[in-house]
């Protein structure tokens, strides 16, 4: 039934954790959560992907423990969805090399989450941010001749992260239209704002809320704004507490199986063999929600209205009841 899909997103159990330095990883510059997030979705891919993005980091979001938590879908079911989200952009999986404090070498396996979809360029470049070599959803740093002197003829200096949150905010909002020298101006001071853990969209929503009926000079406005609400600098956190390992490499692998992008072709995270698996059992009618006969409990009939009305409300405000039809 898909209306019953929906109470899996209203849950709140206490979900298993994964190993440590394993399970669920946030993805940078996500979009505040909204009521709408995953409505482009199925049913069922929408009250996982709503169940999964409730989850902290840590949890262990593999397909056979979705299917132990949400008893009302099957591990088939469950697999089928997750492929589904891949699609979509919501999900990645990668192994991370990394060197410990005593020198030893280990993998470890993080799977990112996105609330907000991501085409594979974007995850591929957050591979490379993992492995420490650029920004999350920027094109590739140039190659080392290119940083260590001038650039080439012809070709212009690559841009920082800051200077594009400053010249963009002119198609967000008409009156912050910048010029280059105030985007190169105020450009360290939003910097420093990156630097402090505040991602882009919520750093443009500080910097383009609230705003005056008209703006005279947009470059000395947001001068003011940025220096009088900088956030603070975060606390260090204790010395046990610390990161002790490094990071040797980093590689994409399949959502389901062991093997990365070394050794088989993934296709939006997905290998072909895990992929050929999911469809053959789709096929076959293997993926949908586990019979009535089987629940450990009777599903509950769900009515479909008045449970979309309970998302909304728990994300975004108080939704009044409907009237009722006069007598």
């Amino acid at each position: 039934m898909a209306a019953a899909n929906l109470s899996a997103a209203l849950r709140a159990p206490a979900h298993p954790m994964a190993k440590a330095g394993y399970g669920k990883r946030h993805a940078p510059d996500q979009a505040p959560p909204r009521a709408d997030d995953f409505a482009g979705l199925e049913p069922r891919e929408a009250a996982i992907a709503a169940y999964v993005d409730r989850l902290p980091e840590g949890a262990a979001i593999g397909y056979k423990v979705l299917a132990e938590e949400l008893p009302d879908y099957g591990q088939q079911a469950c697999r089928s969805a997750l492929d589904r989200l891949t699609r979509a952009g919501h999900l990645r999986r990668i192994r991370v090399h990394v060197t410990v404090a005593d020198g030893q070498m280990r993998w470890v396996t993080r799977t990112y989450f996105s609330r907000t979809a991501r085409d594979a360029d974007w995850w591929a470049a957050h591979v490379r941010f993992v492995r420490g070599m650029d920004a999350p959803g920027q094109p590739p740093a140039p190659a080392a001749a290119e940083t260590a002197g001038e650039p080439r003829p012809g070709v212009r200096s690559p841009r920082s992260e800051a200077y594009d949150v400053l010249a963009g905010l002119g198609r967000r909002e008409p009156r912050l239209q910048l010029s280059e020298g105030d985007c190169v101006e105020l450009e360290h001071l939003v910097g420093e704002w990156l630097a402090r853990g505040v991602g882009r969209e919520q750093l443009t929503q500080a910097l383009t809320s609230g705003l005056p009926a008209s703006v005279h000079s947009a470059g000395p406005l947001l001068r003011k704004r940025l220096e009088t609400k900088m956030p603070p600098s975060p606390a260090p956190r204790p010395e046990k507490d610390r990161p002790s390992e490094q990071i040797v490499d980093v590689v994409m692998m399949c959502l389901f199986c062991d093997e990365d992008e070394t050794t088989t072709t993934l296709d939006h995270g997905v290998c072909r063999d895990c992929r050929a698996d999911i469809a053959r059992d789709e096929a076959a009618g293997l993926t949908g929600d586990v019979p009535d006969t089987f629940l450990a409990r009777p599903r509950a009939e769900v009515d479909v209205a008045a449970r979309m009305a309970e998302l909304r409300s728990a994300t975004v405000r108080p939704v009044l009841p409907a009237p009722r039809p006069r007598r």
